[in-house]
């Protein structure tokens, strides 16, 4: 059966296909698991300035400000952690302050030992009682973290499954679990979304819950065909992350050029490769309040032109990736892949 008569079959039918030669998600890898949160308050999460002053003050500190990944932070095939979450537990407290004393002492010496981290946290402190210790996390299993995990938003209206560096954690709205190039290229495959909205959708979004992901059936598969899928998505990933950095050089060398210091992109220029050259200066106008200046323009043309096309030329391989992993996957679950596959 091809991919595309599995897409027209029953929903109900769509499981019970996939399941006849795989196992549950949660019995191949162990169940998925919610990202930290509910967070007690958002001034837990900082930016890297925020984490700076805090770290230089107290330098002690450092292990307990960790880069976090939130749902707005998972892209398909590529995740990035560029804030921190201040992620004081109640060992931490008792090792700093010792053991016996109240949260209201705790709160005053934190004052004394660490003035930037107090004064970051003081605003939300008057939503609490002064006899809780609110800013204390209660993170379980938090070593799991030194390992990358495949991680995902909770809600979405896309297929957005990536991997996690070494020691970021999984924040508030996402999802978690062992990392594993097999076990992404199979969240990321045609067959795997389909099975997963099947499950999953709630309006125009799918609800990625650790329970519903933890029945999605991952197929069977040799060593070589595992090794196969796993040499694909290394691939892509690597090809995502280039293409990452190209679009954020780019947008920093325009924020370099003609924003003012501390400026952001705005929605039409974070998009720079979908703008034809007049459509950028004049999004580069209306941001920053000037044009290109005239001596600079076909410098600035010819870059611009060179960076679309180098995307345009990563976002094909890409996806002629994609389409390789896309049949591999469809016949280890037993399905003819509708796209041709290179050994």
């Amino acid at each position: 059966m091809s991919v595309k008569a599995v897409t027209q079959m029953n929903p109900g039918d769509v499981h019970a296909l996939l399941s006849a030669r795989s196992r549950p998600f949660s019995e191949v890898a162990g169940p998925p698991q919610r990202g930290i949160g509910p967070l007690p308050a958002a001034r837990l999460i900082v930016d890297k300035a925020t984490r700076d002053r805090i770290v230089i003050f107290d330098p002690s500190l450092a292990p307990y400000l960790r880069r976090v990944v939130r749902s707005v932070d998972v892209r398909p095939w590529h995740s990035e952690a560029p804030r921190f979450l201040i992620a004081l537990t109640p060992e931490w407290t008792t090792a700093t302050f010792g053991a016996g004393i109240d949260a209201a002492q705790v709160w005053e010496r934190m004052a004394e030992r660490c003035p930037p981290l107090h004064q970051h946290l003081a605003p939300a402190a008057a939503l609490y009682p002064s006899d809780e210790t609110w800013w204390e996390l209660f993170i379980r299993d938090i070593a799991i973290f030194a390992q990358p995990r495949i991680i995902w938003p909770v809600a979405s209206v896309a297929q957005r499954f990536a991997l996690t560096e070494p020691g970021w954690l999984a924040g508030p709205g996402t999802c978690h679990a062992p990392g594993s190039f097999f076990l992404l290229g199979v969240l990321m495959s045609r067959l795997a979304w389909l099975a997963l909205t099947v499950e999953c959708r709630v309006g125009n979004a799918c609800r990625l819950l650790p329970e519903q992901v933890g029945r999605l059936p991952i197929p069977d598969a040799t060593d070589a065909e595992r090794a196969a899928v796993e040499s694909l998505v290394q691939r892509i990933v690597a090809l995502t992350r280039e293409r990452v950095l190209l679009e954020r050089q780019f947008t920093q060398q325009l924020l370099k050029n003609f924003g003012p210091p501390g400026a952001t992109p705005g929605v039409h220029l974070e998009r720079w490769w979908d703008l034809r050259f007049d459509a950028l200066r004049s999004a580069i106008a209306a941001r920053f309040g000037g044009d290109i200046p005239a001596r600079f323009r076909d410098q600035w043309e010819a870059e611009h032109a060179s960076a679309v096309t180098r995307r345009v030329a990563l976002s094909e391989t890409i996806a002629l990736a994609e389409d390789a992993l896309n049949a591999r996957v469809a016949r280890l679950y037993g399905a003819e892949g509708d796209e041709s596959v290179s050994d």
